[in-house]
């Protein structure tokens, strides 16, 4: 589940990493060491992003010897839609409604309603094969196959890496037009049924696609699906199937900038074996992809979105808002500063709220702070000062160039 909002009385912080200076303080109101009371403002320091000299920032309060004071600006959001279109989304959720229809329509309207400046594309998965005829929804929801010999198509596309290397829509901004050509691919798989679910190798060559787009700001995965990876599994590659190919790949990703977000469709049936257990792995995959709902949730395995039968549309309505909220309101572009690269052991972050200033701690647990993105280009929020930012619009937050860093 996530946080409620949060304020910055409850995110406090005593700070005492200023080089060669006394331990500041900074609390609600915004106290600092020469005594200014609630309200007070900070005096200014260090240079702005574009080298004129900086505002009313926190710098001199946190760190009298900052040698900059930037405002980060939020970075471009890249989400990449991986949808699951084998045969068991089209299982029936409902008298009417499908898993396929009613995710389908909630990716149609997320892409409506988020900012026609994001950067969205679209895969689907399984890929390289034709849909088969010899399986079928029956009409106690089961899925029903009479399948010849050689009906079934072999591994040799839909398990290949390469094959998702295309996207099915290429990244492009969300004009209306955009909007359509996305919706209109995934209509086109309405009546098909595809055989299996070849997750590693769609995740896999998805982020590779993804990585190698070198996209400015910063890039998602938003992976949908209902099962665990299957019909990859020949006598040559026993373990194909395994789940630990797609962690490596989510894992992979994330370390390379591109994070997996996961959504598991009708993932409420638990199983006595762990290891086929959807929630279970699923939540495993959000963690390793650098999504992990919250901090410690992979002891309740809750990491994942989780969207079920008896909440099927208000879930995944949410799920889809929050990660687009969350891809869009708590990653920001790091500034280079006049003088070239920071010494990244000497940056610091504030955010300011409702008149409140505070430092947020680096913390690369990813559990509650900031950290930098893989390649040192943005700062990324996590824990409470992601869900701050995602619930005040107002909210400033800032960097300070100068003073050792203050951990978690």
């Amino acid at each position: 589940m996530r946080s409620l909002p949060v304020t910055l009385s409850g995110l406090l912080l005593v700070l005492s990493a200023c080089s060669n200076s006394d331990s500041i303080e900074l609390g609600v109101g915004g106290s600092n060491q020469d005594g200014e009371g609630e309200g007070g403002q900070a005096e200014q320091g260090g240079s702005s992003a574009d080298g004129g000299q900086g505002g009313e920032g926190a710098g001199p309060a946190l760190c009298p010897e900052a040698t900059g004071v930037y405002p980060l600006s939020p970075a471009t959001s890249n989400l990449l839609f991986l949808l699951d279109r084998s045969g068991s989304m089209h299982l029936r959720v409902g008298d009417s409604d499908t898993r396929w229809t009613l995710t389908t329509a909630g990716l149609g309207n997320i892409l409506s309603s988020v900012s026609d400046d994001t950067v969205a594309g679209l895969a689907m998965f399984p890929s390289g094969d034709q849909p088969i005829t010899c399986c079928a929804v029956t009409a106690g929801n089961f899925i029903d196959c009479e399948c010849a010999t050689g009906e079934l198509p072999e591994p040799t596309e839909r398990c290949d890496a390469a094959t998702y290397d295309a996207l099915a829509v290429p990244m492009d901004t969300l004009a209306s037009s955009h909007v359509t050509a996305m919706t209109n691919a995934v209509a086109a798989s309405d009546e098909e049924f595809y055989w299996g679910t070849p997750l590693a190798p769609a995740l896999g060559g998805t982020l590779d696609a993804a990585v190698s787009m070198s996209l400015t700001g910063v890039t998602s995965v938003v992976l949908l699906t209902d099962g665990l990876p299957t019909s990859c599994d020949v006598t040559a590659d026993p373990g194909a199937n395994d789940l630990v190919r797609a962690l490596d790949a989510a894992s992979l990703g994330a370390a390379s900038g591109v994070r997996t977000y996961v959504v598991g469709i009708d993932a409420e049936a638990a199983s006595s074996d762990p290891s086929t257990d959807l929630a279970i792995n699923l939540s495993q995959l959000a963690a390793a992809g650098g999504t992990a709902a919250f901090a410690g949730c992979e002891a309740t395995n809750d990491c994942a979105y989780l969207v079920n039968v008896d909440n099927f549309e208000d879930a995944l309505a949410s799920a889809l808002s929050s990660i687009a909220l969350e891809a869009s309101s708590c990653t920001f572009e790091l500034p280079t500063p006049d003088g070239g690269l920071p010494d990244y052991d000497a940056v610091n972050i504030t955010v300011t709220s409702d008149g409140d200033t505070l430092a947020i701690a680096h913390d690369d647990s990813h559990a509650n702070g900031w950290d930098y993105s893989p390649n040192n280009a943005q700062v990324i929020l996590f824990g409470d000062a992601c869900e701050l930012m995602k619930n005040d619009a107002t909210a400033k937050i800032e960097v300070i160039v100068g003073c050792k860093t203050i951990e978690d």
